[in-house]
């Protein structure tokens, strides 16, 4: 594991100075305890967690379950139409904004391609996803109350086929972020709106290899664009295998900045961020993987960084008073973390506060999948294991 501080003028992600300063008291990891699910988990479900409620979607059904494993409520958001849900997010009211893509009728022979995701016990490291159904073309949002019920259906048509990856809210609208298909490839796209629904025109990055995984708005309604990419953009040209891309759009949707990784030789991925910016992602460089966790300033300078030797993939989560989170596949000791060793690569969460100092660690059964964190519940941890997917607190 590294450590890097970093000064705020650098728009640099690749970190190479070692922390000076004085390490702080390591922490001991304590194994979490499951929740026990009075009904059971599938490995491609996406989690929310909002107020006393773990929301699970999977396609196009949600439900949510209790902190003692019981379903309060369910919802198919299928409507006649295909559709599948692959995004969610929760307003300041603890509404539920789900969304994903439908088509305007439903296809005649089936895809060739998987519909669910194959269970991957060691999180290996895959290609960013790419639209497969090529009708699955309109915009889809679902916003449902803390209660289970349907309260709006919002679309948008879309000139080729999206697959929505991540949704961002705030008071002033919502925006989503994903991929869609194009003849060359497929370019990372942001669509926005406001709270009633009203969408705004798409925007593009990237015309051939550009994936946005997630987005956040800002309190000035800019946008933050998080990906990766193999093209150039913005007049910055491709460093590595593949670099990590943060891009930055005011609220009149200009692209007002943009930041890749530098690293010549390495796969760079951003692949989960929270409001706060703090973003996690991967960096493979030959055989060796890492996830990597970053906590950004608005101006996109890195402020503080870790890299821990992983399995794959990484996700973050932001707490009360500017803490943070992070849940990943450590397969090696953790400096800070002074009972870490795994003899196999194992699930880690580790707790950090505002300055980025480790302050706790817990370990869990099984390999992260999902992360989220609300004031009733605290942090929860959802894993897959070879036989079964488990949810975890930390509280």
């Amino acid at each position: 594991m590294k450590r890097f501080v970093l000064p705020l003028v650098t728009l640099t992600l690749v970190f190479t100075s070692q922390s000076a300063s004085a390490a702080p008291k390591p922490v001991v990891a304590k194994e979490m305890v499951a929740i026990n699910l009075a009904t059971p988990v599938s490995v491609d479900t996406k989690m929310l967690v909002v107020g006393s409620s773990i929301v699970l979607l999977n396609d196009a059904s949600v439900r949510a379950i209790g902190a003692d494993g019981v379903e309060k409520w369910r919802l198919e958001l299928t409507q006649g139409a295909a559709s599948i849900a692959t995004a969610i997010a929760a307003d300041s009211a603890g509404n539920i904004w789900i969304a994903g893509s439908s088509a305007n009728a439903r296809v005649a022979t089936a895809s060739t391609a998987p519909t669910t995701t194959p269970i991957n016990p060691d999180n290996v490291i895959v290609d960013p996803k790419v639209p497969v159904r090529a009708d699955l073309t309109i915009a889809t949002i679902w916003k449902i109350s803390s209660a289970g019920a349907l309260l709006s259906t919002f679309t948008l048509e879309n000139a080729a086929a999206l697959l929505i990856n991540s949704i961002a809210l705030n008071a002033k609208g919502f925006t989503l972020g994903g991929i869609s298909a194009n003849d060359s490839g497929s370019s990372g796209v942001l669509i926005s709106g406001d709270v009633d629904g009203k969408f705004e025109k798409p925007m593009y990055l990237g015309k051939s290899d550009t994936s946005i995984e997630a987005v956040v708005r800002g309190t000035d309604s800019s946008v933050y664009a998080i990906g990766s990419s193999t093209e150039l953009l913005a007049g910055k040209k491709l460093a590595g295998l593949r670099d990590g891309v943060i891009a930055k759009y005011s609220s009149t949707g200009k692209l007002s900045a943009l930041v890749r990784s530098s690293a010549a030789k390495a796969k760079r991925e951003w692949t989960s961020a929270t409001s706060a910016l703090f973003l996690a992602g991967s960096v493979q460089s030959g055989q060796k993987f890492e996830s990597a966790v970053t906590k950004f300033a608005t101006n996109l300078s890195p402020t503080w960084t870790y890299r821990f030797a992983s399995t794959g993939a990484t996700y973050v989560a932001i707490g009360a008073s500017g803490s943070a989170y992070a849940a990943f596949t450590s397969k090696s000791a953790v400096k800070g973390v002074s009972n870490w060793k795994p003899n196999k690569p194992s699930a880690l969460l580790l707790s950090f506060d505002s300055k980025g100092t480790i302050s706790d660690a817990r370990t869990a059964a099984g390999v992260p999948i999902a992360l989220g964190y609300s004031k009733d519940l605290g942090v929860v941890l959802m894993t897959s294991s070879q036989t079964a997917v488990s949810i975890f607190r930390l509280t």
